[in-house]
């Protein structure tokens, strides 16, 4: 089955530069080193299969990881059914944590790693991950719905544990009927309790909103002016549906018109010398201490985000995700 399969892949990944051949069975290969592709958007054909996990073309060895940002997914495993999903498999085993920590000790320089799921807080183990990440030189982020973190005992575990800056999904703002329709349950008493909590644990706070076009778009001018009076909350993040998993179908927003929709709600809009953009699919901005970030999903030819992938390389995030959709 494919969960027995990527249960052996992970144990077999624990010695370097294990991977499986065309039949399934594990081999020793030599270490892939620096690609021979430029991460750009227009080299991520698939160029090996393993079990239903597609490694890309353009891959690193974790000694030439060239991202910012390292997205690691814990596990599939999730306590929501969110109508947008990029990674809606459950049947794969969670991350062998020991695997992990080695890879993230060849890293040549600090990386945010962003912990993520389906939904990262079903592992038990999140505190000592969290613990470990940090003390092996780089920056825990953790990516949640936020359910479990309306319990104050619960967050203050992960803010003794080290974790600093976390990024919470807040497509509905504080209004249970868009929950409802976008991420199929009323939750917004426990997100707005997750939010509360982080702020009295004094964490940086990302809030996370999914617009959907004719359903949440007043959830962005609520969110900005509650965001422009509570210090801890850093960043937020304005994004598109992506047509990647399980999504809600439909006219998805482009980034030009997500900055329409946010000048609408909010009735502010930054002067051209401070906005900047990162390729075709995003933009951000500063406010005084906010930063509003803005991107059009999928963000492809991303420079800022990779993925670790089962084979032991970090490869483009979004590409990846896309040569993967149903399996890994």
């Amino acid at each position: 089955t494919l969960q027995q399969l990527l249960s052996v892949f992970w144990i077999s990944l624990k010695k370097p530069s294990q991977i499986f051949n065309d039949k399934g069975m594990p081999h020793m290969t030599q270490r892939i080193g620096a690609p021979q592709t430029p991460p750009d958007r227009a080299n991520h054909e698939p160029l090996t299969e393993i079990g239903q996990h597609v490694s890309l073309a353009t891959r690193y060895q974790p000694e030439q990881n060239p991202f910012q940002d390292i997205m690691v997914d814990l596990t599939h495993r999730c306590n929501m059914e969110c109508e947008n999903c990029y990674i809606p498999n459950r049947d794969i085993p969670d991350m062998d944590k020991e695997w992990l920590f080695e890879i993230l000790g060849r890293l040549p320089r600090r990386t945010r790693i962003r912990l993520v799921g389906a939904e990262p807080t079903m592992r038990l183990d999140l505190p000592e991950i969290i613990s470990n990440v940090k003390k092996l030189g780089h920056t825990p982020v953790v990516l949640t719905n936020g359910l479990k973190l309306a319990n104050w005992n619960y967050v203050k575990g992960l803010r003794q544990s080290g974790l600093f800056v976390c990024y919470l999904s807040f497509n509905g703002g504080f209004t249970d009927s868009h929950y409802k329709a976008i991420d199929g349950l009323a939750c917004a008493d426990k997100k707005s309790k997750a939010l509360e909590n982080l702020i009295r644990g004094r964490f940086y706070i990302s809030l996370g909103i999914i617009v959907v076009r004719g359903v949440n778009e007043s959830v962005v001018g609520d969110v900005f002016r509650y965001a422009i009076d509570q210090p801890q909350i850093r960043e937020i993040h304005i994004r598109s549906v992506g047509a990647i998993g399980r999504y809600l179908q439909g006219d998805s927003y482009s980034l030009e018109e997500l900055h329409e929709v946010f000048q609408q709600q909010t009735g502010f809009w930054p002067d051209d010398k401070d906005l900047s953009n990162d390729g075709d699919y995003r933009s951000q901005f500063r406010h005084q201490r906010l930063t509003v970030k803005m991107t059009q999903w999928p963000d492809l030819g991303s420079k800022v985000r990779g993925r670790l992938a089962p084979d032991g390389t970090i490869q483009p995030f979004f590409e990846h995700v896309m040569a993967n959709e149903g399996g890994y």
